[in-house]
């Protein structure tokens, strides 16, 4: 009789995978003209970054800026037509790190495509923080975005220090701002007015309907979910 002997195995336990992070939620909020209330579009709030979103996360070799970005366009627009909302352009914000990543433009543009999209129908935010820090080359990054088709604007509710060049007028076709920041002049009024004189439209957040005059005063024309006068 033959006796086989079975080979001595041991079992090694993996560590377990941390449970992924919940799906970022999104926030629609109309951006209008605070003259008359007609509709400029609509923002789409993500409320969760691309950097928070990958902390203490396994890391994926997909897991990029471009590609945070190139799923919130998608997620945006498929959101816009579940629920019908037909005003565009739809403004997402980018991740920081997006300028730093150069397969972003070809992400973002492959998305817009993927959602039956036109680019010119989507604007991209990129924060002030992000185009200081890259300096002499972040309008070549962001050019890279609007020669593509895209709308490119400038997140400054934080901070504004991105110079308001010839070029950058060129780019921006906005710029979003916190009007407590702008009524403390902590932002320099000739800043502003060289924005507006160009047709850089300026975006107001946390603005109420009653202040309208006072920030048409210094450029301001649009609001996104202006606060009623009460």
């Amino acid at each position: 009789m033959t006796q086989v002997r079975a080979s001595h195995l041991r079992l090694v336990q993996s560590e377990p995978l941390p449970p992924p992070a919940p799906r970022a939620r999104l926030r629609f909020q109309p951006i209008v003209r605070l003259v008359d209330g007609a509709p400029f579009g609509m923002h789409v709030e993500c409320d969760r970054a691309f950097e928070d979103a990958r902390f203490g996360r396994q890391q994926r070799s997909d897991d990029t800026a471009g590609g945070w970005l190139g799923d919130l366009i998608e997620r945006a627009a498929a959101r816009a037509a579940e629920e019908r909302i037909l005003h565009r352009p739809l403004s997402v914000t980018a991740p920081v790190a997006s300028l730093f990543d150069r397969d972003a433009p070809l992400a973002a543009e492959a998305a817009a495509a993927r959602s039956r999209m036109l680019p010119s129908e989507l604007r991209i935010d990129f924060a002030d923080a992000s185009v200081t820090a890259l300096e002499d080359f972040a309008m070549d990054r962001l050019d890279a975005f609007r020669r593509r088709g895209f709308r490119v604007g400038l997140d400054a509710r934080e901070s504004w220090r991105t110079p308001m060049s010839e070029r950058a007028r060129s780019i921006f076709e906005s710029v979003k701002l916190d009007t407590s920041r702008s009524f403390a002049a902590e932002i320099p009024l000739s800043r502003l007015e060289a924005a507006a004189a160009d047709g850089v439209a300026l975006i107001a957040e946390r603005a109420r309907w009653r202040d309208a005059d006072e920030l048409a005063a210094i450029g301001i024309h649009f609001a996104a979910s202006p606060r009623s006068d009460g």
